[in-house]
């Protein structure tokens, strides 16, 4: 009897060794984008460990006690990174008590910071992460005000907040002018206002007339013209890009534009003020007079003229759609490396995220090993790595689908 428990202790210990104890992870084979080359290496292994990427190369001695991967006809990229949602911050857009990401009656701009109302447990992170989105901007939405307040990241296999403050969100337009009084010089004035007056900001001495920020709201500005970080502002029409731009170089702070609908118009201007836009692939129609000049290859005549260019899939709830709006964005002109590097190392760079959105010595290990080309809709991803660990590919759909694929038999009643 005692030889029996032995034996089956001996096989448990193996068993969890080999299950749960790697020292680290070796992927060999596959073809790989590192996002340092434009071109694809083949036939190299990637070694990981401690959750980040030890070595990249050809003929690497494997340590014994790594688990070896075999990704031989299967595509190897970065784990993709959306740059602008409110993942975290919505569960059902049409319930507001599950909505956190803007303000409807509460007076505050630059102030508000959407870190504190971040929900690990939303049932959005798991579905969307395991098809290979494993980082994303979580952001406010734009409302009246012209500034809506401080983003964040968040890592999607464990939702939790990575980075904070990354940038400060807001939005030019029709909506902030009527905010103002109904003109759009008025947003502008706005904010020139407030950040001249951010400057000289001080507690004791500040006395805002009625309609000038709070003292909160000062405060946030003044520690973001202080911090190296950019400002996210949501313009569309052409001749407001232009103003923004202007402003930011005022500032002497980096911006990006979200949206961007008319941007192509002024290509060569964003490209000569280094300017990144984020764009939605799919925004062609002209749904207000703010985007009359919507069109498919926005995309393709920026990064034509020079400037970096961001994908976002504007889907909150289905960020998984990213990797399809940048396939759109392929067949309408702009390279294919390009679209990677938009939901990649592009948005990693912008946002400060170090040792993200590349697969490098050093870097985390964020990584996703897909069936084909990651861009093609009839392609997924077969297994997903964040910080060096692998995701379970499970969520609330799949587990919905493993109750009610099968009604057969004696089920009880709740499952039929």
């Amino acid at each position: 009897m005692r030889n029996i428990t032995r034996v089956r202790g001996a096989c448990l210990l193996v068993a969890l060794w080999s299950t749960s104890a790697w020292a680290g992870v070796a992927v060999s084979g596959g073809k790989l984008y590192t996002m340092e080359d434009a071109e694809a290496a083949e036939g190299v292994t990637i070694l990981i460990s401690g959750g980040v990427i030890e070595a990249i190369g050809v003929d690497l001695e494997i340590p014994f006690d790594y688990e070896r991967v075999d990704a031989r006809g299967k595509v190897v990229t970065p784990g993709l990174i959306e740059s602008y949602s409110q993942l975290g911050l919505v569960e059902i857009s049409g319930e507001a008590t599950t909505v956190d990401g803007n303000l409807s009656e509460y007076r505050l701009g630059p102030a508000f910071d959407v870190r504190f109302s971040i929900n690990a447990n939303s049932t959005l992170f798991p579905v969307n992460v395991m098809d290979g989105v494993t980082r994303a901007v979580v952001a406010p939405r734009a409302g009246n005000d012209p500034l809506a307040g401080w983003g964040a990241v968040v890592d999607l296999a464990t939702g939790s907040l990575t980075h904070s403050r990354v940038a400060l969100f807001g939005n030019v337009g029709a909506r902030t002018a009527a905010f103002v009084g109904g003109s759009r010089s008025a947003v502008l004035q706005r904010l020139i206002r407030a950040f001249r007056e951010a400057r000289r900001y001080s507690p004791s001495r500040y006395r805002p007339d009625e309609h000038d920020y709070r003292g909160q709201d000062m405060e946030a500005l003044r520690q973001f013209r202080g911090a190296d970080v950019p400002l996210v502002m949501e313009v569309h029409r052409a001749n407001e890009i232009v103003q923004v731009v202007n402003l930011a170089e005022d500032l002497d702070k980096s911006l990006v534009l979200r949206g961007g609908t008319e941007a192509w118009q002024v290509a060569d201007f964003l490209a000569q003020h280094e300017v990144p836009v984020i764009v939605d692939p799919l925004d062609n129609l002209p749904r207000s007079y703010d985007r009359l000049g919507a069109r498919l290859d926005n995309a393709a005549l920026l990064h034509r003229a020079g400037v970096r260019v961001l994908i976002s899939s504007q889907e909150t709830h289905n960020v998984r759609l990213l990797r399809q709006g940048a396939g759109n964005a392929v067949a309408n002109g702009l390279p294919w490396i390009e679209a990677l590097a938009g939901v990649t190392r592009y948005p990693a760079e912008v946002f400060g995220l170090d040792n993200i959105g590349i697969l490098t010595r050093g870097a985390r290990a964020d990584l996703v090993i897909w069936s084909g080309d990651p861009l093609e809709i009839t392609t997924w991803a077969e297994r997903v790595m964040v910080d060096g660990t692998w995701v379970p590919m499970r969520s609330r759909q799949t587990r919905l689908f493993e109750r009610y694929h099968d009604l057969s038999g004696d089920k009880p009643f709740g499952f039929r």
